[in-house]
C-alpha cells in the first residue's frame, strides 16, 4: 500500500505513508490538536471533515481564517498570501484539491508557492480525496501532507492514506495513541486486508490513468451537452473553472432540486444535492452559497458524478430521464 501510494503521489516516500480509515480521519488528524498558538487557514468550501475540526480548533483558542471563493468556486492564492503574512503564530493550512460537489480544482501549486514565500514554516495539508485518480497530482514544493480515501478509487470503503511530503507531522497529529503502530502516528491494529485492497485499486488506477481521465471527461461532457440541449434554463456551476472530469453540478431554474433527486432515484438515476456526504441535509449547499448563489439557486442545483464503470448508454439514459422529469416538474 505504501509503495502504491508513492506511485500515485510523486515525491512521497513509503515510510511517510500512514494507512487510515479514509479522508475524514486524515483531515481530522492534521487539525486534531490545533488550539492556542495556532492559526488555521481553510477555504469556505472545504469538506465538513475539515471545517468541523477547524471550528473545534477555534473553540480551543486557535485563530481560524476562512478564505472566500469567486463565482466559479476558486480561491485566490493572494488571499492566502495576505492571511499568511498576517499570522503571528504557528500556521496550519488545510485546502481541498478538488471540490466534491462542483468538481472545481483549486490552484494548489500557486497556493503552495505563495506559502513558501510568505511563511516557509507553515504546514500545508491537501485534502485530495476528490482529486487522486481523476487528475494528475504532481509533487509540489511547499505541500506538507496529503490525504485521500480509498473508495474514491474503487478501493475498499473505510480505507485511505495520510502521506507526509518530507515534512514532520504537526504537533496535533495523532488521533489514536497507545499501540505504537504506524511509527506512533496512528495506533491500532492495521487493516491488512483493506491495505491490500487499497494497493490493488491504486495500482490499477495509475496504470490506466490517462484513459480513465479521458473516459470520465467524455461521459461528463456528453451528459452536460445533452442536458443543455434537452432542458431549457440550465446552468453548470463552476463551468468557468478547471474541474475534475467526473463531477457535474447543474442548476435547473425554477425546479425543486430535492424533488428532482427523489424522482430520479425512483427511476434508477442516482444523484444528490450537495456532496454525497451531505446529501441528507435540508440546508442549501454552503459550497454554492459561498460561490454567490442565492438559496433558491442552490436548492435548484443537483450534483451528478460518473464512474469508469458507467456506460455511454447509461449516460444518455440518465440525461433523457432528467429532461423528462424536469418537463413534468415545471
Amino acid at each position: 500500500m505504501r509503495d502504491a501510494t508513492c506511485s500515485l503521489l510523486p515525491g512521497i516516500q513509503p515510510e511517510d505513508v500512514i494507512l487510515t480509515s479514509g479522508g475524514t480521519e486524515g483531515s481530522n488528524t492534521i487539525l486534531a490538536g490545533a488550539g492556542h498558538g495556532t492559526t488555521v487557514i481553510v477555504t469556505e468550501v472545504e469538506h465538513p471533515a475539515t471545517l468541523a475540526p477547524a471550528r473545534r480548533a477555534s473553540d480551543h483558542g486557535a485563530s481560524v481564517i476562512s478564505i472566500p471563493v469567486d463565482s466559479h468556486g476558486r480561491a485566490d492564492p493572494d488571499d492566502f498570501r495576505r492571511a499568511l503574512s498576517d499570522a503571528r503564530s504557528n500556521v496550519v493550512l488545510s485546502v481541498q484539491w478538488a471540490n466534491g460537489e462542483t468538481g472545481v480544482v483549486q490552484p494548489i501549486a500557486a497556493i503552495a508557492k505563495k506559502l513558501l514565500k510568505a511563511r516557509p514554516d507553515a504546514f500545508l495539508h491537501i485534502d485530495a480525496a476528490q482529486a487522486v485518480g481523476r487528475i494528475y497530482t504532481p509533487a509540489l514544493p511547499g505541500v506538507s501532507a496529503i490525504t485521500f480515501s480509498g473508495h474514491k478509487l474503487h478501493g475498499p470503503q473505510g480505507t485511505g492514506a495520510l502521506a507526509f511530503a518530507g515534512a514532520a507531522a504537526p504537533a496535533s497529529a495523532g488521533l489514536l495513541v497507545g499501540g505504537g503502530q504506524e511509527g506512533n502516528r496512528r495506533s491500532g491494529t492495521q487493516n491488512v486486508a483493506g491495505a491490500a485492497g487499497l494497493a490493488a485499486a491504486i495500482v490499477g488506477r495509475v496504470a490506466g490513468m490517462a484513459s480513465i481521465i479521458r473516459r470520465l471527461a467524455t461521459m461528463r461532457d456528453r451528459f452536460e451537452a445533452m442536458i443543455q440541449e434537452l432542458v431549457p434554463d440550465v446552468h453548470i456551476n463552476g463551468l468557468g473553472a478547471n474541474r475534475v472530469p467526473n463531477t457535474s453540478s447543474i442548476r435547473f431554474l425554477g425546479v425543486d432540486g430535492m424533488a428532482l433527486v427523489a424522482h430520479l432515484d425512483r427511476c434508477g438515476v442516482r444523484c444528490s444535492q450537495g456532496s454525497a456526504c451531505s446529501s441528507g441535509s435540508p440546508e442549501p449547499s454552503y459550497v454554492l452559497r459561498a460561490m454567490g448563489l442565492s438559496e433558491e439557486q442552490a436548492y435548484s442545483s443537483v450534483r451528478f458524478s460518473f464512474s469508469v464503470l458507467n456506460t455511454d448508454d447509461e449516460v444518455e439514459t440518465a440525461a433523457s430521464r432528467v429532461a423528462r422529469i424536469i418537463g413534468n416538474l415545471r
